[in-house]
């Protein structure tokens, strides 16, 4: 549309020009026909000046006529009549310098060739102009000049006038009739014409392919600016949760580490105690071997460094391994753990360790999302020229949305502090990866939210081969020297901790019990709210990062309370979230002082006995004048 509409008005522009030319020299010829009857009626003798200057007058308008049309249009027919035009004008001129012999007469000749001369001098040079097309410039400054040899063409006839006053009173009125229309049609078509010029000299200039080729760019370049801002900013957020969401799950189990270290070292423990805490040392320090193999798995895709020991292997030992792996944890949430293998799938090629941590991988997410009670289902099969390794679950289900981004690193799908799972979700990202190197492919499958998961591997049958003995597990290691511990009392101090991780409860109830303080545990922000119902504590201990409600909104509801319903309890933030930003928001939201996990124990107790000693200090005033971090 805007195509035709610019070649469109080109056209029409065009048109216009030249009517506008034939209509303004028709017209002068015209107007010439009149007046030189009109004089040729006229006796001789009282009108031969008079005709001879209004002859002059015409052929100059004539002249000035036909090098518009000239300019406008570009022809060169008009040219030649200008030239011819002028050359009548200066031979007229000539022949009238002998006639009129007053000077003020002769004056008014001068003038009228001065005027002419000049007019053909600026018409000669916008004829020379680039392109054959004049500037708007040169166009008004030839329509200055003619204006000008118009005026002394003017003078001339008035000035020999009234010597024939008497003669031509009776051609006078049709004299001015025609001249005014004459005027005003040579006006309106110059006008008309210069502006309808302009309008062509800027559209042909602007043409549509430069316009369209112009928008064209510019458009790629800002959709490849806001691609790549939008990229940049997605990075870096992307960088700034996953550094956060590995502080937090490093922390998270050095935290009951270094509390049940210290108190080993302590010997203020019972042996059951004892016993319990270097169950939980041993549990969390696996966890964080965990957590480093996969940040080196990663590294390792990432690099292009990840290797396999390739060799043909018997599925079946390596499924079993990975389910006794998983035994342990399915038992203590009382879920039936179904195994059904084909013992006749068949050999792969393929690395054993790495495919014993595909399933263990895939196996702690179904005990880990399947709720108490659910099940989860082990199966291995043939299908056709591949075989199929299925883990099944009755659990939370994985949402629609999510499921296309389930294998994407750093992904899990609730980020920030209320992740209701830890971990970095690099998991299935390595899965897949490790499947991929086999050749294979993985496809999870869920129906939605609370009804399930099934993820599915298919992994290209060997036609003969001999299996592999059993993979080994490796962890490495790390000893630190941990300092001798001396804590202070806490006799009769009642705290309130609120963690959603119940091996970081139990090793803080352990040490706070150890000093003397009176201990109540809440799992979730709703629990410690109802503990401070029927139960007032001189100070509460809570982590950021809940499910559902975490403690940025626990210590809100606890501050719009009464202090008789403990609005004013001294708070302390004890969370893996050690980001100066966090910090500067957990003193904001109502908290008095902030603890990174792990924390030292000496450190925990003093801020415990500060707090409470504080509350006794001002008599349970509203806190939150003070803020300081442990």
């Amino acid at each position: 549309m805007a195509k035709w509409s610019h070649q469109y008005t080109l056209n029409t522009g065009l048109i216009v020009i030249g009517l506008l030319a034939i209509l303004s020299s028709g017209a002068s010829l015209f107007a010439s026909k009149i007046l030189v009857q009109e004089m040729t009626a006229l006796a001789p003798g009282e009108i031969r000046d008079r005709a001879d200057s209004q002859a002059l007058r015409l052929i100059g308008l004539r002249e000035v006529s036909d090098a518009s049309a000239a300019l406008l249009t570009g022809e060169e027919q008009y040219a030649r009549a200008a030239r011819l035009g002028s050359a009548t004008v200066r031979d007229r001129v000539a022949l009238l310098k002998t006639q009129i012999v007053d000077r003020e007469g002769r004056a008014l000749v001068d003038r009228i060739q001065l005027a002419e001369r000049g007019y053909q001098e600026a018409f000669e040079q916008a004829l020379r102009a680039p392109g054959g097309r004049p500037a708007v410039s040169a166009i008004a400054a030839v329509g200055s000049r003619g204006l000008a040899l118009e005026q002394g063409l003017d003078a001339l006839v008035a000035h020999v006038e009234p010597a024939a006053i008497a003669g031509l009173k009776a051609a006078g009125a049709s004299e001015k009739q025609t001249r005014t229309v004459f005027d005003f049609i040579t006006s309106v078509s110059i006008a008309l014409a210069v502006i309808l010029c302009v309008m062509l000299i800027v559209l042909i200039n602007r043409t549509y392919r430069e316009q369209t080729a112009a928008r064209i760019l510019a458009e790629e370049g800002q959709i490849r600016t806001t691609a790549a801002l939008r990229e940049e900013k997605a990075a870096s957020h992307l960088k700034d949760e996953f550094l956060a969401t590995v502080s937090h799950e490093l922390r998270n189990p050095l935290a009951p580490i270094l509390t049940w270290t210290q108190l080993l070292r302590s010997g203020t423990l019972e042996k059951e105690k004892s016993d319990r805490g270097l169950e939980v040392i041993e549990r969390n320090v696996v966890s964080l071997s965990q957590l480093i193999d996969d940040l080196v798995d990663v590294s390792r895709v990432a690099s292009g460094k990840f290797r396999l020991d390739v060799r043909p292997i018997d599925l079946i030992p390596v499924i079993r391994a990975a389910v006794e792996s998983q035994r342990p944890a399915s038992d203590a949430k009382q879920i039936r753990l179904q195994i059904v293998l084909d013992e006749r799938a068949g050999l792969i090629s393929g690395d054993s360790e790495r495919l014993q941590q595909v399933m263990g991988n895939l196996l702690s997410n179904a005990v880990k999302f399947t709720a108490k009670g659910g099940s989860v289902q082990v199966t291995l099969g043939r299908a056709e020229s591949h075989v199929e390794m299925g883990v099944s679950d009755s659990g939370i289900g994985i949402e629609a949305a999510f499921l296309p981004h389930v294998f994407e690193p750093f992904q899990q799908a609730m980020d920030g502090s209320m992740r209701r799972h830890g971990g970095l979700g690099l998991g299935l990202s390595i899965v897949r990866h490790i499947v991929e190197l086999h050749g294979g492919e993985i496809i999870a499958e869920s129906q939605g939210a609370g009804r399930g998961s099934r993820f599915t591997v298919k992994l290209p049958l060997l036609g003969t081969g001999e299996p592999t003995g059993a993979s080994r597990s490796r962890h490495p290691w790390a000893s630190d020297e941990i300092a001798d511990v001396l804590l202070r009392r806490l006799d009769k101090i009642r705290v309130l901790l609120v963690d959603d991780e119940p091996t970081a409860n139990e090793a803080l109830q352990a040490l706070l019990d150890s000093c003397g303080a009176e201990v109540r545990v809440a799992g979730s922000a709703a629990q410690a709210l109802q503990t401070l119902d029927v139960w007032k504590p001189d100070v509460l201990i809570s982590d950021i990062a809940m499910p559902g409600e975490d403690g940025y909104e626990l210590i809100r509801k606890i501050r719009a309370r009464s202090p008789e319903q403990g609005g004013s309890i001294p708070a302390a933030a004890l969370t893996a979230y050690a980001k100066i930003e966090d910090r500067v928001k957990i003193l904001a939201a109502g908290f008095q002082m902030y603890l990174s996990k792990p924390s030292d124990p000496s450190e925990l107790i003093a801020v415990v006995g500060s707090l409470a000693a504080r509350r006794r200090w001002t008599g349970a005033e509203s806190p939150g004048t003070s803020s300081s971090s442990g």
